[in-house]
């Protein structure tokens, strides 16, 4: 068979490649290489003495946590705690910190944190702020660096912030943090935290240093973590650094990087060159070639004329076909009268007109898959949150001997968990869902008691209804995280479950106590429940009002109805209708 392809590739020979395609390609690719390789070995060079560099200034940073260590006094300070000779610790951190302080001119705002007695300090402009207490979950880099091996974390740059209140900012300037974990040397036990800010400016200077023209581009990474770059846009090319150092093409640019490692730290310089800049001489090359190649260009044009007439006509035929077909006409079949590409091209179109009248067929059967899918996105989302705080609840018991207890309360959260992580039970009694009220409401009980009071009121010959897993515990939970007060007691905290039959509908009321909720605020509640969210970041965010409204749509399809309401009394009103699926016992 003599192909379309094989008769175009001769004509082309014929008419250009031949006298001119060897020279030009030859000449055009040696000079690139050329250009390429000098352009990387002179940036490799530049990047590893700004590595050097940039080391350097890093381990000066990393040196003034490690002169915490010889400070005795401090050292005691930060085993025992502040204690009670407050004035006498406060002072000893005090020195310790504003010498730090003052040791350098580069330090924009110092934090010291002692882990014992959750103390905290900090010294910005000269000023050391009084003792405030330690927040965990303002500073989760000092929670990650427990878990961590190394004693040192960095934050990428960012605007400076007051640590604690005791600290009042007078300029906005951007920052990096280099944050070390302070561990007792004679078992590593971790004692505290030390944060130094430094200017970002500081970085930029150094990559600024390391350009050769104004267009390359230079990002620096500690840890994986951005830390300067000299543009405003992002480094997208990070996967493709797999070695210590290298090269890459990165769309319309060349990027070289190097890797150093820092006291275990890692840290990578990565510098793009606009690839036009490099290739700028082996283009001129190629003109200078292409030139030749214009006085070709006719005869390649008349040959492409008489292969495109012979082509035109099946391609017409082809044409009418595919029109046939998208208006819902699949028995005409294509017939081509060649045994080239365009016969080739037949044969498969007419097959795939035929998949596509079976998948046509399919399409019912697929709509129902991703339905079920989708349900199983949404059970993935229902695994309690409250297990911390019950295991703790039940440690609480053992310890104080109510061992009876404590089995029935480890025996009712077992059953909890079974319940909530088989995902293949979708569809489950009314009992069944009350049953796994009950035990949350007990272990909720456990921890709280007499701060509440609940009732559950529902017929017992509603206990046979079908109803979708897992739609009372999560309003019970809502509830626990938005309304009830641990300071007022049984009177003021309450939650009530009522079930009724009205109708061909099911009713489920739930009300709970609280503040009047505005209406605007209820509002914008009712938006959140009802608005479609997809689930894309494979992250599990809790049950909430939207995921229960959500789960009622698809299993009734759309029949279902669910309203809040805030009465004027206060509190919070949940009513969901559903509609009968199976008759009561």
């Amino acid at each position: 068979m003599k192909s379309i392809r094989t008769r175009l590739i001769g004509l082309v020979v014929l008419a250009i490649l031949i006298p001119t395609a060897l020279a030009t390609s030859g000449s055009y690719f040696y000079v690139r290489h050329q250009n390429i390789e000098e352009a990387e070995r002179s940036s490799l060079s530049t990047l590893s003495r700004g590595s050097v560099q940039i080391s350097h200034y890093m381990e000066d940073i990393g040196r003034l946590p490690t002169s915490l260590y010889a400070n005795r006094s401090l050292m005691n300070v930060m085993e025992a705690g502040v204690g009670r000779q407050i004035e006498e610790a406060e002072g000893t951190v005090s020195r310790a910190l504003l010498g730090m302080f003052l040791s350098r001119q580069d330090i924009e705002q110092l934090h010291f944190v002692i882990l014992k007695g959750r103390s905290e300090y900090s010294v910005y402009h000269m000023k050391t702020s009084s003792r405030g207490e330690f927040d965990w979950w303002n500073e989760t880099d000092y929670f990650n660096l427990l878990q961590m091996e190394g004693r040192v974390l960095i934050e990428p740059a960012h605007e400076i912030r007051a640590y604690n209140k005791q600290t009042l900012l007078i300029e906005e300037e951007e920052v990096v943090s280099f944050r070390y974990r302070i561990d007792k040397v004679e078992n590593g036990t971790p004692l505290g935290f030390l944060s130094v800010d430094v200017p970002s400016s500081v970085f930029k200077q150094q990559l600024r240093l390391l350009e050769s023209s104004p267009d390359e581009k230079l990002w620096l990474y500690a840890q994986d973590r951005l830390i300067a770059k000299t543009t405003a846009e992002d480094f997208s090319g990070k996967m493709n650094m797999t070695e210590e150092s290298g090269s890459f093409r990165l769309g319309t640019s060349f990027v070289v990087y190097d890797k150093t490692r820092i006291n275990g730290l890692p840290i990578t310089l990565v510098k793009q060159i606009p690839y036009a800049s490099i290739i700028k001489s082996a283009n001129e090359t190629a003109v200078i070639l292409l030139l030749i190649a214009l006085a070709s260009l006719v005869l390649m044009i008349i040959a492409a004329s008489i292969v495109a007439l012979k082509i035109t006509q099946p391609l017409k035929a082809l044409t009418a076909s595919v029109w046939r077909v998208e208006q819902g006409d699949l028995s005409a079949p294509f017939v081509a009268t060649t045994n080239d590409e365009i016969g080739l091209l037949a044969r498969q179109f007419n097959q795939m007109v035929e998949r596509v009248d079976l998948l046509i067929k399919r399409e019912y059967r697929l709509a129902l898959e991703n339905k079920t899918n989708e349900l199983r996105a949404l059970q993935s989302q229902m695994n309690p949150h409250f297990l911390f705080n019950a295991l703790q609840s039940i440690g609480t018991t053992t310890l104080q001997g109510e061992r009876k207890v404590a089995y029935r309360l480890i025996t009712g959260l077992s059953q909890m968990m079974r319940y909530s992580m088989n995902n293949q039970q979708t569809i489950v009694s009314l009992k069944q869902d009350i049953d796994h009220l009950q035990a949350y409401m007990r272990l909720q009980q456990q921890r709280f008691p007499r701060q509440f009071r609940y009732i559950v009121d529902i017929p017992w010959n509603l206990n046979e209804i079908q109803i979708p897993k897992m739609i009372l515990q999560p309003l019970a939970e809502n509830y626990f995280k938005h309304a009830f007060r641990q300071q007022d007691g049984a009177e003021e905290n309450y939650l009530a479950f009522k079930v009724r039959h009205d109708g061909d509908m099911l009713m489920i009321q739930v009300e709970n106590s609280g503040t009047f909720i505005p209406e605007d605020v209820m509002e914008s509640l009712r938006i959140q429940m009802t608005e479609p969210r997809l689930l894309t970041d494979g992250r599990t965010t809790g049950i909430g009002l939207h995921n229960i409204y959500e789960r009622l749509s698809i299993f009734y399809s759309g029949e279902a109805r669910m309203a809040i309401q805030s009465p004027g009394n206060g509190g919070f009103r949940i009513v969901i209708r559903i509609p009968i699926k199976e008759e009561m016992g």
